[in-house]
This record gives C-alpha cells, structure tokens and sequence, in this order.
C-alpha cells in the first residue's frame, strides 16, 4: 500500500508551528510561518482531496495589467485596476457557487484575508485568484502575493514589455521554478511595431530558457501570450478577449476535463512536496545555528556556577567565612576554658556535668548566633552567585544571542534580587529539621535530659555551627577562633550523643546543607536558558523538521 503524506505534512506542520511560536527574531519566525503557511493551506488539503478545486492565481507586477486580465478571464469587471498603486489591496478569488463549500484556500479565509465572488460563468473545479502586486509598497501586499504563489496548482504569471527583465519578475519566476508550480504565461503592453514586439517577445523566451522556466507549461513547454499595448475591451476594465484567448482555451480545457485538472494538481502537488526538503533545510539551518549557538552560551554558565559552587563549598570547608565576633559570642557561652577541665576528668562526668555549663550564665545566645551565622553564609553564597553571574554575561556579551538575551534581561549581570530570601527561608527551615532530628535522637538516648535542660535551640546551633566550622583544613593563621569553637561544638556534642552519632549527624546535616546551596545555585544558572527564549537547548528540532519533510517528500501524492 503506498504512503500518502499526509501524516508528515501534519508533522511538519506542528514542528514549523513550535518553531513560529519559539524563533529568536521576527525574521526567523517569519520565515517558518511562511513555509508552515504552504504546508496547511496547499499541501495538506490537497494532498487529502486531489479532486478539491484547482487554485489558479495571476500574478505580476504594478501596473502590469493583471487585474485587467482577471476580468477578462472572468468575463465581467471583479478586480479594480487604475492609476492609483497599489491597486489590489486584498486578494479576489472567483469560484462557482458549487464549488463554494470546498476547503479553498482556507489560511486566508480564516484570516478574512480573501473576497470570495461566487460566480456560475466561471467552470466548475477551479478558483481563479487576483492576487496583490508582488513588488509592492505595501509589505502585507507583498507577502499575501508570495503566499499565493506557494498556494497555488497553477500560476498565470503577467509582466509587460518594460518591465520583463526587472529583478524583481525574475525573482518570483525563480520561485515558482523551484515550487515546481506549472505556468501560464503573458508579455502585456508590447509595441505597436511588430519587429521591435517580436524582438521582445524572443528575448523573453531566450531569459525563460536560461531560467530553466522553458518546460514549464501547464501543459509541457511554457507558451507565452503576446498582447499589444492598447488591446483592451471597448468600454470595460479588461483586456481583449481575443488578444487572452490562449488564456482562456487553456483554463476552458481544465474545467472539461477533470483527467486534466486531477493530473495538473498532481503534479504541483508532486513538484511542491519534492522541493520541501530544501525549503526546510533553510530554516532547519537556522535550528541547527542557533541550538549551537544555545548549548555553548549554556555551557559557559554551567562552568561559571559550577565553579563558584565549588568555592563556596571550600570555604565552607574551612569555615572562615563567619565574623569572629559570632565565634567568640558562642565560645563565651560555652565556656571553653571550663569544659576543657570537665573533659580533663572524664568523659563520664562530662555527661554529668554539662548542665552545670550553661546553669550559672546567662540565657543562650542560640537565636542570635544562628541568625548571624546564616547571615554571614548567605552573604557568601550572594558573593559567588554573583561571580558566576559576571562572568557568565561577560562571555555572552560576545556572541549575538547571548548579547540580545542580557539586552532583554540585564538582572541576567548579577544574582537575582530573590536569592537572599530564598537562602534564608531554606535555611530556617533546614534549622528546623535539624531541632527535629535532635529530638528524636535524644529521646531515644539517655543524653536527652541534657538536650532539654541546655534547650533543643541551644543544641542545634552547636550542630549548625559543627557543620559550618570544624577543623579540617584549617592551617596557620587560620586556627584560632574558629577551630577553638569547633572543637567546643564537637566535644560538647559527643558528651551527649557519643561520638559515632554526632558524625554521623552532622555529616548528614552537612549533606542536607550542600543540597540547599546546589539547588539554589542551579536556580540561579536556570535563569539564563530561560533568558535564551527560543535558542533551541533540548530535543534537535532542526532533525524533527528535516525527518517529517523528507517523510512527506517521499509519499505517493496521487
């Protein structure tokens, strides 16, 4: 059984729709509208009804006498035309009332972009279009007459002896070669004198047989229809019957002949399909740039924060972060000097003993010393968030996408205004946990009269502060205050929890501590994908559109 297309066509037409909605610039999405445009209003409804009516749609350039032609061709005046450029504002189709239900040319319909005129002198099976002036002044004007062209089964391209060899006529005709659409042709408004027209007219057919246009007819070589300056219908905006009868014998034979009609549409349709790959490789390109362009701009966050993450852990690590005033506060509550006798006398006695540490002074400074300690560790984290933060903006400053996203976002330059806030409600809620855990340990010990009489506050800032300050690798000057308190913190704690919990405690508490900072961190660096709108990070959508082009190009369109 052959593959249709269809199923492809409405993948390719979801993946250009996500690469609209996502594209990095007005151009690029532009770019991918108009092909999504080409896929939903010709593709895929012709590709389900090869029968639909055929789209016939006349082009050509300001006062090139295309409107004239329509009339003709529809036998009253439809489409204005005068002096006054541009003249054609919105398309004008021309359908027979029959064929008013079927699905033509349904993205400018939706969009009331088309005037529809039911006629039943025009032949069933085919919508003739009028469409606007595609070299414009108007931008839309411009853009509705390329969407045309890619709508279309059957272009009646319209230029004049003047205007023949313009750039802009050749540009249109290149795309319509590579559209494969097939071609009526008319050379308008030739001179009077027969050897100066017949010199025109077989150095037109000399550009068309250089443009690879020669072959291109509707019905095998491109016959192109000479009219004479002046050959106008007496009294009416239209030009000659006679002079546009090849015109009009051609599109006759379509409406008769529904084998004609059905094979012309295949073959659009089969022209139109073969040529997807290449129209998508252009914005498939795009995707693969700017996906590039993502995962290097991310790269150099992730380094950044994944570098100043570590620092921070090593200077956790060493614990010198905290004020000394803060170490001292705690180490005077404590009572150094006095523990260190108790420990002199055992181990034992100083289960006994520690009450006696906290009875004679005053309340415990727990709230207090907390409260600076986690001021002090959010104010570092602050520090190195915003390095990352510098340093990840500096890079991107260099590259165009990065540039236009700190443009758009310059909080992008340092640490977001809500990572303070954010560190210190984890952090009393880490606290929190940490008094949780000291309860249900002591309750299940014996060292829990202790915990109640000293206060489960008390207890867990000596856990908090073991986990901010110990000695490991701390050298030279840095031994003093902070490893004095650390060794206060960790003799007081195993003389009520014995020493195999306490490490085991604070090492879990330390893990829980070094989650907080990751996650915090890593919602600091999401920041900048975000900010990357969308630069494609994830899926390969450039792969996605090239599989469902390459999918419906080869599918039997008949």
């Amino acid at each position: 059984m052959p593959v249709t297309p269809t199923d492809a066509l409405r993948d390719l037409s979801s993946a250009l729709g996500r690469r609209v909605s996502s594209a990095p610039g007005p151009n690029r999405a532009a770019r991918a509208e108009r092909l999504r445009r080409h896929v939903d209003d010709y593709l895929r409804p012709r590709a389900r009804d090869a029968g639909a009516p055929l789209v016939v749609v006349v082009l050509g350039s300001t006062g090139s006498g295309k409107s004239s032609l329509f009339n003709a061709l529809a036998g009253r005046d439809v489409s204005p035309s005068g002096i006054l450029r541009p003249t054609t504002r919105r398309p004008v189709a021309l359908a027979h009332p029959d064929d008013a239900d079927a699905e033509l040319l349904p993205g400018l319909a939706e969009r009331d972009a088309l005037e529809l005129v039911l006629d039943p002198a025009i032949g069933r099976g085919l919508v003739l279009v009028d469409a606007p002036d595609f070299d414009s002044v108007e931008l839309a004007n411009r853009a509705l007459a390329v969407e045309l062209l890619e709508a279309a089964d059957l272009v009646i391209f319209v230029t004049t002896a003047i205007r023949y060899a313009d750039e802009v006529p050749w540009t249109i005709l290149e795309r319509a070669r590579q559209r494969g659409v097939p071609l009526l042709a008319v050379l308008n408004r030739l001179p009077a004198d027969a050897e100066d027209a017949d010199a025109i007219v077989a150095d037109h057919a000399k550009m068309l047989q250089r443009g690879q246009l020669a072959d291109s007819g509707a019905f095998g070589a491109l016959e192109v229809v000479p009219v004479a300056e002046g050959a106008l219908e007496p009294g009416r905006d239209a030009l000659a019957a006679d002079a546009v009868a090849p015109i009009r014998d051609a599109l006759a034979r379509l409406t008769a002949d529904e084998t004609a009609r059905r094979e012309l549409a295949r073959r659009s349709l089969a022209a139109a399909l073969a040529g997807l790959p290449a129209a998508v490789e252009e914005v498939a390109r795009e995707v693969d740039e700017e996906r590039a362009a993502a995962a290097a701009l991310l790269d150099i966050a992730e380094r950044a924060y994944r570098e100043r993450r570590l620092a921070l852990g090593e200077e956790l690590g060493r614990g010198t972060f905290m004020r000394a005033e803060v170490l001292r506060q705690w180490q005077d509550f404590v009572g150094a000097g006095q523990v260190a006798r108790i420990l002199a006398q055992g181990i034992g006695r100083v289960v006994a003993s520690v009450r006696s540490l906290f009875q004679p002074g005053p309340p415990a400074p727990a709230i207090e010393v907390r409260e600076a300690a986690f001021a002090d560790l959010v104010a570092l984290a602050i520090q190195h968030a915003d390095a990352a933060a510098r340093r990840t903006a500096t890079s991107w400053t260099e590259d165009r996408y990065g540039a236009a996203a700190l443009a758009e976002q310059p909080g992008l330059w340092g640490a977001s205004a809500k990572l303070g806030d954010r560190l210190t409600s984890d952090l009393e809620a880490w606290a929190a946990g940490v008094g949780e855990e000291i309860r249900a340990m002591g309750e299940q010990r014996k060292g829990w009269a202790q915990v109640a009489s000293i206060g489960v506050n008390a207890v867990g800032t000596s856990v908090i502060l073991a986990v901010f300050v110990h000695t490991g690798g701390l050298t030279g000057a840095e031994v003093g205050i902070a490893a004095a308190t650390a060794v206060v913190n960790q003799k007081l704690l195993e003389a009520i929890f014995g020493e195999a919990n306490v490490t085991a405690f604070v090492a879990g508490a330390r893990e829980k501590l070094s989650s907080i900072l990751d996650a915090a961190f890593a919602e600091e660096r999401d920041r900048y994908p975000a900010a990357l709108g969308g630069l494609p990070s994830g899926e390969d959508p450039g792969a996605v559109l090239r599989d469902a082009a390459a999918r419906a190009s080869a599918g039997d369109p008949a």
